[in-house]
Order: C-alpha cells, then structure tokens, then sequence
C-alpha cells in the first residue's frame, strides 16, 4: 500500500474529498480530525522530498510532520476555531444546549421588511391587506375587545399554519416560541426525551445562516426554538414550509419578579447581573427593568426600547388566535397535551411519550414554578402595582390567551 483514501466527516460546512495519504500518516490522521483542512494539497513523495532534501530522514521527516500537525490542530482547538465555531454553523450535529432561560438579552433589529410591513398607522399596512383598505380605519373605531378574524401579522399570514389547520406531522416543523422564565428549559428538555431534533434560533446572524442552507426546507429539525419568533418565522420558513407554532405563557408580574431574582444568581447566564443581589425590587423596577410589555413587541418586530400601542396589541391578539397552539405554564400537563397533539405524538407514534411525559408532567412535577425560592411579592405593593402598570398592553394578551386556552 502506498496511499489510502481519506473522507473528513459530511458537513454541511465541509465538502468530502478524496485524498492520498501513506497508510501510517492517515491513521494519523483519525485521532486529529481537524489535519485534512491544511493537507489537502500535500502527497506523499513531495512532502518527503523536501524534508529529506534539508537533512531529514524520512521517518523523522514523517514524525514531524505529524506532530506539527497535532500542535496546528490544537491552538484551532483553543482559539474555538473548529470545536464550538464548527458546531455553531452546523445544526445538525444533536448539539446540547445548557439549561438557559435567557437567548438573546441584547436587542435584535427587526427585518426592514417587517418595518416596511408594518410601518403604516403603527402596525397596519393597507396594502398587505386582504380586504377593503377602509378595513384599517374602522379597526382603529372599533371597540378595545373587537377582534376581526381576517387579519394577522404578514410574517405569521405568509408563513405559520392556521390552528384550524389539519395537522400533518410528517411534513411539518414546529416553532417554539421561547419566552424567558416561562419553562423553556422543561419544554426543550422534553422534545429531547421525545426524540425530536431540536434546534435554537434567536440571534439574526445565526437566523439567516440557517435560512442560507435551508434548515427547515432539508428536514433535518424537528422544532426550532426561539425567543425572537417575528424573525425565525420570517426568514427560516416559507409558504411553502409553515410553521406549526406553540408557546407556553405566564403572567407577564411573575415572570418579571423570577427574572430579577434568577438573574441575580445564574452565573451561567450571559445577562447575569450580580449588581442586582442587594437591590431593591422597586428600585429595579423603577430604574432598572427594560422588559415591559415584551411579548407585545416581539410580535410587532419592536426593539425593547420602542414603545409598544394599541394597535400592536390588536394584532397579536389577532394573530394569537388565528396562528398560535397556546399553552399556560401553571397548566403544563394539559399544555403539552395539546401540543403532542398538534405534532401527532402519542403512545403510538412514540415509544418514549409515555415514559417523559410521565417523568416531566407526572404526579407532583411540572409544578408552575417549581423552582421558584424568592419572597411572594404583594398585588398591593408598589413595586406590583408599578409592573402592572408598565405591563398593561402585556397582560391584556395573556388575559386574552388564557380565555384562548
């Protein structure tokens, strides 16, 4: 033997190639899967040659070579070049995540499509709409609680299955929308258990990364999860692959109140904030908390320093109902129920739904925060009474999908 083929592993990043190697130096070559990247040009005789010519002998010359191939391999390693850079831009390797509740604390830009979209009468546009134009002003008319049926955001009306549609798990992906301190943990944890390819999403550089080699369109992701669903949903699928769409809800107080606390503690998280241990929750509350009315801005595109209106919350109420497989995270059991309904898991399609839901959502787990630890904040002190004000446009949503649910 003079030569042996070798293949890096398949990649959506690394294209297989064929290259000659002596059998000694490619077994080399399986403990340093990163070498074949700055060998692909090198053979055999040339390599040798030139060594041997400068005084090396060719075992010596070999040994070299290798060992200076391992020591390239792991300064890569250690700059993150290859290891966590690799496993980044290919989601399909089954990545681990760690246990976060927080994917993206700093803000993202909406699309400029979505500005454009809903940049008329601060959410309508006239012309993406189905019916009459003069719809737009007798929607701003009509009553706080008037619903009309036949619209929803662009994004969600383009690419996001209407609940009334039949499911067909076998042909579509879900989207999770991820909402912080509302179980996101328990709810990746339990697709994983399910056996699902679940993948996340959330920041735009990866998002359009992952629409460039057509994540969804290859049907290699069972769920995506994201916390900024507005431009998942908008860049990563299509009309001609809808999103199925699930999301579990708390109210917006209690999620706000376990968000002050947990950051203070989760030093694991990137929005870890220590200078928050010894304040004052009305102090935070008051100078500090720039996550109000959350869930109405994202569904409207707005960064978290924007204001979100009326109009915003119209539309998401809208598109809630129209578009959106809602759950309640003081209801998790019955929560998850629905949304294995909705991907066609059961018994019978999935060996493992009886055994993880049963060791997630049986007796005496799935509790609506079980990890809660911090003091019961009173509904008359000033720092609630200030969240609720702050959150007004917010909790009129989860008010409105709890009557959904």
């Amino acid at each position: 033997q003079t030569s042996q083929i070798f293949e890096p592993p398949r990649s959506r990043w690394l294209s297989p190639r064929s290259i000659p190697f002596p059998s000694s130096t490619a077994a080399s070559y399986r403990a340093v899967p990163t070498f074949p990247i700055f060998c692909i040009n090198f053979k055999e005789r040339s390599l040798s040659a030139t060594m041997v010519n400068n005084g090396w002998t060719k075992p010596k010359a070999i040994a070299a070579f290798v060992f200076g191939s391992c020591v390239i391999a792991s300064l890569l390693d250690q700059l993150d070049f290859l290891s966590s850079r690799a496993a980044e831009r290919s989601p399909y390797q089954g990545r681990e995540f760690p246990p976060h509740e927080f994917e993206d604390e700093d803000d993202v830009r909406p699309p400029s499509e979505t500005l454009r979209l809903l940049g008329l009468l601060e959410g309508i546009n006239v012309d993406d709409h189905d019916d009459d134009p003069s719809i737009v002003q007798r929607e701003l008319q009509e009553p706080e609680n008037y619903i009309d049926p036949s619209f929803v955001y662009p994004w969600a009306k383009r690419n996001v299955l209407p609940v009334s549609a039949t499911p067909d798990p076998s042909h579509e992906t879900t989207l999770y929308w991820n909402i912080p301190m509302s179980k996101g943990p328990t709810a990746k944890d339990y697709f994983r258990c399910l056996g699902a390819r679940v993948d996340v999403q959330t920041q735009m550089e990866k998002i359009l990364r992952s629409k460039e080699i057509g994540l969804v369109q290859s049907g290699q992701v069972d769920v995506v999860f994201s916390s900024s669903p507005h431009l998942a949903i908008e860049h990563l699928f299509d009309p001609n692959h809808m999103a199925r769409v699930l999301a579990l809800f708390r109210h917006p107080v209690h999620r706000l109140i376990d968000k002050f606390h947990y950051l203070q503690v989760a030093t694991w998280e990137n929005a870890y904030k220590p200078e928050w241990i010894d304040m004052d929750l009305l102090e935070w509350v008051e100078n500090h908390n720039s996550d109000n009315n959350m869930m109405v801005k994202k569904l409207a595109g707005k960064i978290q320093n924007t204001n979100a209106t009326k109009t915003d919350l119209l539309c998401a109420k809208k598109t809630m109902r129209q578009r959106f497989v809602v759950g309640l995270v003081q209801d998790l059991k019955e929560s998850f129920r629905r949304f294995n309904t909705m991907m066609g898991v059961n018994d019978e399609t999935n060996k493992n739904h009886k055994r993880c839901t049963l060791q997630f959502f049986g007796k005496g787990k799935g509790k609506p925060m079980d990890s809660e630890s911090h003091p019961k904040v009173d509904e008359d002190s000033p720092a609630w009474k200030l969240l609720v004000e702050q959150n007004a446009l917010d909790i009129q949503l989860y008010e409105f999908i709890v009557e959904l649910f």
